[in-house]
């Protein structure tokens, strides 16, 4: 899959910090970040739904929820960074 250039340096509305030490900052974070996903972790709804959101290439207001979503479900958002990030 090909994304443009200019979709993957859309910002997410807001910093994600992942409990690895990593902040998702853009749509390329993102897609990074979910590639390197264990099968284990993929395969869940959650995640599943985002990169489905992330494949369309839908607009960030939309993917930066469901990432979210994701990471806090799989205990992977760095809660007490989201407001420093």
């Amino acid at each position: 899959m090909l994304w443009s250039p200019v979709y993957l340096k859309r910002r997410l509305p807001r910093p994600l910090p992942t409990k690895d030490g990593g902040i998702l900052y853009t749509v390329a974070d993102v897609r990074s970040y979910t590639l390197r996903l264990p099968e284990s972790r993929s395969n869940r709804r959650y995640w599943q739904r985002a990169c489905h959101l992330l494949l369309g290439q839908a607009d960030v207001a939309a993917l930066g929820p469901q990432v979210e979503l994701a990471l806090f479900c799989d205990a992977q958002l760095d809660i007490e960074m989201i407001h420093t990030a």
